[in-house]
């Protein structure tokens, strides 16, 4: 009689081989989607830019950009940036205008707390096109590598 089954020893292997793959795809997935989320808020802070750009040549500066009320008029200087701005398309960052006047703005990219990009720190744009990415998390961009968003 022949028997055409798996051998226990056989199963045991399988799923070591489906772990030891399974160990190495996940963090290599990990780390692709939170670069697809940095890479979209990176994104958004250009088109923000834009936007902005497009708002002091018609009021002849940058404050008072941020629409807090959603009457398409601008009302604040600060704040999260809404629609008469820049249509924001990364779900897990919140864009905001952190400072503007008459001569430039600093846009900001905060990660949601509760969002998959939560450790990944603040991502900054200025009028002048610095770019800073906080990679630690400390609350500055004075340490090395945080001048530029690349990773």
């Amino acid at each position: 009689m022949l028997h055409r089954a798996f051998s226990l020893l056989e199963l045991l292997v399988a799923v070591a081989i489906l772990a030891i793959v399974v160990s190495v795809a996940v963090p290599v997935y990990t780390t692709y989607g939170l670069r697809a989320h940095r890479v979209n808020a990176q994104a958004d802070l250009l088109r923000c830019a834009q936007g902005l750009e497009r708002h002091a040549t018609q009021t002849m500066g940058y404050a008072m950009a941020v629409d807090t009320d959603g009457d398409s008029v601008g009302d604040a200087s600060t704040g999260p940036v809404s629609e008469n701005l820049c249509a924001v398309r990364a779900d897990v960052y919140e864009i905001r205008l952190q400072a503007s006047n008459s001569n430039g703005f600093v846009l900001r990219a905060v990660p949601r707390s509760d969002g998959a990009a939560a450790a990944e720190g603040v991502l900054e744009l200025d009028s002048v096109g610095a770019r800073r990415w906080d990679r630690n998390g400390d609350g500055d961009f004075d340490d090395a590598r945080e001048q530029q968003w690349t990773d």
